[in-house]
């Protein structure tokens, strides 16, 4: 078993699902379904929050499996851990990550937004190379057990040769719609070229941050010539949906709709798809990340992957506040957007 700890016990962490749920959408749910981890530590600055996840999470593990500590660094010095999970507000992100950078653990399961800045991204991520150890963002709809069956069968040639990759959800770039920006490339490829994207928004931020701007949409150009459209929620579809047209079909799926496959005109049965039974993302997730540390292929949404869809948000931004179609990889890699997912 792989010991995990969670540092910050928000929403994603704990407070979106309870111990009840079959399909938990929180880090404590799928650590708590997942057969091989065992969630040993939390941490959280809040006292009433730690109470809560006692309280509310506690039942749901052994009796007295996990301590509780008020700060990262008091986990991290106190605790042997295989993964820890940083779950606090992005514009925290990079200095949290650099206290887990110097603890000896073997994986990072880092919530989106990766980082507010791609210089910040850049950092973590050399100092994750350096250790030789993955971190891999929370770009949680990816693991939907259909989605990735479907991205098995696509690259497989369902649908032929995919040619372009519709893509529906607004909000903020970096904190909500980036979850549709990873559907996107999960059946474009993980190769982007150039972004072109619009934007609107913002806000009261604090000082050196600029507001994080919603998507209107953005068009992005693939390497391999597959062409990537992001709709906002202007959409027809609801978000994180997607529509995948192939040269011999189309697929239109989502994280929360049904699936349709259409071949020659005509409706293709799911039952012979082979869909897996439904589960949380975040034991998907998990077993992933465990399966890597026993040998296995690097998790979904590691160095490369996390890397291509932060180049296309913040080029959307780029894109949409300079009017400039913007060439990956970004040049500007310092500006600074209170991102805080």
């Amino acid at each position: 078993m792989y010991r995990v700890g969670i540092i910050g016990l928000g929403s994603i962490a704990a407070r979106y699902s309870t111990p009840d749920e079959p399909y938990p959408y929180c880090h404590a749910g799928g650590i708590r379904l997942c057969e091989t981890t065992d969630l040993v530590a939390v941490a959280d600055m809040s006292a009433e929050r730690r109470t809560e996840f006692r309280q509310t999470w506690g039942p749901g593990f052994p009796d007295d499996s996990i301590n509780y500590y008020e700060t990262d660094v008091q986990m991290l010095e106190s605790e042997a851990l295989d993964v820890v999970a940083v779950c606090v507000r992005g514009p925290h992100h990079f200095n949290v990550m650099q206290n887990v950078l110097k603890a000896e653990i073997q994986a990072i399961f880092l919530e989106k937004p990766a980082g507010c800045s791609l210089e910040e991204v850049d950092a973590m991520t050399a100092g994750a190379d350096a250790k030789g150890i993955p971190i891999v963002v929370d770009y949680t709809r990816h693991w939907g057990p259909h989605l990735i069956r479907l991205q098995s069968l696509i690259q497989d040639g369902l649908i032929g040769e995919v040619q372009s990759v519709i893509g529906y959800c607004g909000g903020g770039v970096l904190s909500f719609a980036i979850h549709t920006t990873d559907m996107i490339c999960q059946f474009a490829g993980y190769d982007p070229g150039s972004v072109t994207g619009h934007v609107k928004g913002g806000g009261d931020v604090p000082a050196l941050y600029e507001p994080e701007p919603a998507i209107v949409g953005s068009t992005i150009r693939f390497s391999s010539g597959v062409m990537g459209f992001h709709v906002g929620n202007h959409g027809a579809r609801g978000g994180f949906a997607v529509d995948i047209l192939g040269s011999e079909g189309t697929v239109s799926t989502g994280f929360y709709s049904s699936t349709v496959v259409q071949k020659a005109g005509e409706i293709v049965d799911n039952a012979t798809l082979d869909f897996p039974e439904n589960a949380s993302p975040f034991k998907v997730a998990y077993k992933q990340i465990t399966d890597y540390l026993a040998g296995g292929p690097l998790p979904d949404c590691a160095r490369d992957e996390y890397t291509a869809v932060n180049e296309i948000g913040f080029a959307t931004i780029e894109s949409g506040l300079t009017g400039e179609t913007i060439q990956l990889p970004c040049q500007n890699r310092k500006r600074l957007i209170f991102a805080n997912g």
